[in-house]
């Protein structure tokens, strides 16, 4: 009998073994059965310790899938099925392209204004689990957009945009099909609407009378949604106020933020259109400090806010309760517009937080664009005072904006212009 286990016979055997293997692996490449969640073949569902998968920072959570990553669940738009199997700390970017303002919408939705050649001004609207492809709900028009003030319902913007080197503001109504526009004097400095989406409140700068004994005056006024009953609700001479409205009885005054300034909040009250005196509440300090930031929380009850030292360091963010001046405060350094607080919850509030920011004065720097941030999120009680890390988005996360049942948190990467969801809960 001839004897198969010759040297030669071995060798040609080994090389064709290693033929096959190498030809498999090509067509598994090539079809894509080597994939990045169920490695090759299914064989080995994750990748070696110290390797990295395409896109993919190796100390990721399940399903994290940070900006430049590839989507997750497959090619979007995914099926609701696929959306509801999503873990929380999932990220879809849910636009490409440039953004410059966002909103929530319910439970469910996203609209968004695109800043592109093709789409300059342009208003979309797309699911946040993306589970639809993005549509465009509006083409008018609008250059340079510099800023856009939401109503809460996402029916009607004020917005900011440059021409000819002036800042224009204009009120869009996007509740029917062809936009309804009117243009706001230039004197308005700053407006915010009301929680209910019903009436408006904005900073007027004129010339005061001389019965007020001349100079400026910067007056505050509110409306209907539709700039329409206007009444002075407060006397104001201090320059240089932004203006929002909280909650339904509080409108809050802060000043501008500068590292190199003190800065202060304050709040009156909106119940009445008479002028607020003290006796309601009032015109009455909240918080003050350097490179001062904040927002409020759902009920206005009390604001979480961000200051800086007398270096432009970023100091631990703090909470005070508006109408005991009883502070609490945090190891966690953000600037406070990169947090957004929950909307079924008073007490939690979500922030994007810097992993390792560079030395830089803040939070100018970060406005002017001087340093990028690499964020992870993280939830604050600001009663408790516990902190949860939910996920390492690496991106630079602005406008953060949550859905009315905390399902979701939106946001838009400061560094790309992209719009991103976060999931918050099944």
């Amino acid at each position: 009998m001839e004897n198969l286990l010759t040297k030669r016979n071995i060798i040609i055997a080994g090389v064709v073994i290693v033929i096959i293997i190498g030809a498999l692996v090509w067509f598994g490449l090539k079809n894509g059965t080597g994939t990045e969640d169920g490695g090759f073949f299914g064989l080995f569902p994750w990748a070696p310790p110290g390797s990295s998968k395409p896109g993919f920072e190796t100390s990721q959570k399940p399903g994290f899938f940070p900006p430049g990553g590839v989507s997750p669940g497959g090619e979007q738009p995914f099926t609701p099925e696929a959306a509801q199997n999503l873990p929380v700390g999932t990220l879809i970017r849910l636009s490409s392209d440039n953004i410059s303002s966002l909103v929530g919408v319910g439970t469910t939705s996203v609209k968004y204004h695109k800043n592109i050649p093709e789409n300059l001004g342009h208003l979309f609207e797309r699911r946040a689990d993306g589970t639809n492809e993005e549509k465009r709900i509006s083409n008018f028009t609008i250059p340079q957009v510099l800023r856009v003030v939401w109503a809460p319902d996402g029916k009607k913007a004020v917005v900011f945009y440059n021409l000819d080197n002036q800042i224009r503001k204009l009120l869009i109504d996007y509740a029917t099909t062809t936009p309804k526009t009117s243009f706001l004097p230039d004197s308005i400095s700053d407006i915010a609407f009301s929680p209910d989406s019903k009436s408006l409140v904005f900073i007027n700068n004129l010339p005061a009378s001389p019965s007020q004994g001349g100079g400026d005056s910067q007056n505050i006024f509110a409306s209907t949604a539709d700039f329409k009953n206007q009444r002075k609700i407060f006397d104001n001479n201090v320059p240089g106020f932004e203006i929002s409205w909280p909650a339904a009885n509080t409108i809050a005054l802060k000043t501008k933020s500068s590292y190199g300034a003190r800065g202060f909040i304050y709040a009156l009250n909106a119940s009445t259109g008479a002028p607020a005196s003290p006796s309601q509440g009032g015109f009455n300090k909240v918080a003050e400090g350097l490179g001062l930031d904040a927002i409020w929380n759902s009920d206005g009850s009390g604001t979480l806010y961000s200051v800086s030292d007398a270096d432009g360091n970023l100091l631990n963010l703090k909470f005070v309760d508006a109408k005991t001046g009883a502070t609490k405060e945090f190891s966690v350094k953000t600037i406070a517009e990169k947090c957004a607080f929950s909307k079924t919850r008073k007490n939690l509030v979500y922030c994007a937080v810097p992993d390792n920011p560079q030395q830089a004065k803040y939070p100018d720097a970060w406005w002017q664009g001087k340093v990028t941030f690499r964020d992870d999120f993280v939830s604050i009680d600001v009663s408790s005072g516990q902190t949860s890390v939910l996920v390492s988005a690496k991106a630079d996360a602005t406008q953060p904006r949550v859905l009315s049942d905390d399902s979701w948190l939106l946001f838009r990467d400061k560094s790309s212009g992209n719009l991103w969801s976060l999931k918050l809960k099944l």
